[in-house]
């Protein structure tokens, strides 16, 4: 038999390879975006409006009487009938709520998104936006954590990105900032910290002088921390008293900055500590003058309890080079007497002053200056234990 209609050859290929149900649904979906697509007249958009308020008055009617679930399915089919009208927008959003009160958050939020997207100029956008951020907050405290994430209320991975919506949609309401804020405490509590910071970062960027900005910038302070404790270099240790001097200056009357002024003595003496650590493992691995690098910083931070023990370090170094340069100037003209060590001796025929027979030849007046000591830029820190 011959099929005349290519539609039923498609809705045929489709039965057969996604199964009824799913045919009926993507070919559902088809046809809605292209009707979705079409100029209506002002005739055509007056009649849908007119169909749309009279649905969506029985709708309203059956919420107000307790009539939920009549409520939330005719608000649905308002929405996907007569989208482009005012009421098919309203029922977009009634839609919504409904699905929230029943407890699917997830799906109002889509449904918030889409009415957000398509709809920038509904009446409704800001307070679709607040429930949207409601809901990733609700998820976001949920304690079900599930085993190794399955079962969780929600991935973080999904929860930055309804975050990131949110942020994005709406760049000039209060949430857009609470959600990037949100996303650097999602990160953190999972252990990404470079990203938790960045994203913190972003707050304070693009929102300074609001109160989130604060608060990133004191969580910036606080990460950065977190990181300079797990690391051997003071370069961390650098970052986060910048971040601390960053939000002190800023905000001096904020409750927060005697805080971080308390802090940053014990950063200062935890950076010491990295230091003289990095200077004794020079010390003992026979790089005295990496070693002396790394003590001199120390003794330039005097307020520390380091700062004395690098100077004892330096005081016994010194000691040692002046000790073993005199020795070895006084081996070059025969034996210590001192010294009961036995020397092999080499003699001639002519009468003159036995020298050691390994005795070093002087250095001649050609001879290359010694290398400058390192600077400590040019010595890495002793990896971590």
């Amino acid at each position: 038999m011959k099929i005349r209609d290519p539609r039923c050859l498609l809705a045929g290929l489709l039965a057969f390879t996604l199964g009824v149900e799913d045919s009926h649904a993507f070919l559902g979906g088809l046809l809605k975006r292209s009707e979705d697509k079409k100029v209506l007249s002002a005739e055509q958009l007056g009649s849908q409006q007119s169909k749309a308020s009279e649905l969506l008055a029985k709708a309203q009617a059956y919420e107000s009487s307790g009539k939920n679930r009549q409520a939330r399915d005719t608000y649905k089919t308002i929405s996907q009938s007569y989208g482009r009208t005012d009421a098919g927008t309203e029922a977009k959003f009634g839609y919504a709520r409904m699905l929230e009160a029943e407890g699917e958050g997830r799906k109002a939020f889509e449904q918030y998104q889409e009415l957000i997207s398509n709809h920038r100029n509904t009446p409704n956008f800001t307070e679709a936006v607040k429930r949207q951020y409601g809901i990733a907050e609700g998820l976001r405290a949920n304690d079900k954590k599930g085993l190794f994430g399955v079962g969780a209320a929600i991935q973080p991975s999904k929860l930055v990105e309804m975050y990131e919506q949110i942020s994005a949609s709406a760049p000039f309401t209060e949430y857009a900032p609470k959600s990037l804020l949100a996303i650097g405490y999602v990160r953190s509590e999972i252990g990404e910290m470079d990203q938790a910071i960045a994203s913190f970062q972003k707050v304070v960027d693009k929102y300074p002088a609001t109160e989130t900005a604060k608060e990133a910038q004191y969580q910036i302070f606080k990460l950065r921390g977190v990181t300079a404790e797990k690391s051997n270099s003071p370069v961390k240790d650098r970052a986060q008293v910048e971040a601390g001097l960053d939000f002190v200056n800023q905000n001096p009357e904020d409750q927060r900055a005697a805080e971080i002024k308390s802090d940053l003595q014990s950063i200062d003496e935890r950076s010491m500590e990295k230091l003289y650590n990095t200077g004794m493992f020079y010390e003992k691995s026979g790089k005295p003058d990496s070693a002396r690098v790394y003590y001199r910083e120390v003794v330039k931070n005097p307020n520390t309890t380091w700062a004395p023990k690098a100077q004892e370090r330096l005081a016994i170094l010194d000691g040692q080079t002046s000790s073993n340069a005199v020795e070895k100037k006084a081996g070059m003209f025969g034996p210590n007497p001192l010294k009961r060590d036995k020397v092999e001796m080499r003699t001639s025929d002519d009468e003159v002053v036995p020298l050691p027979a390994d005795a070093a030849p002087a250095p001649s007046a050609s001879a290359p200056a010694p290398a400058p000591a390192p600077a400590i830029a040019d010595i890495p820190a002793p990896p971590a234990q």
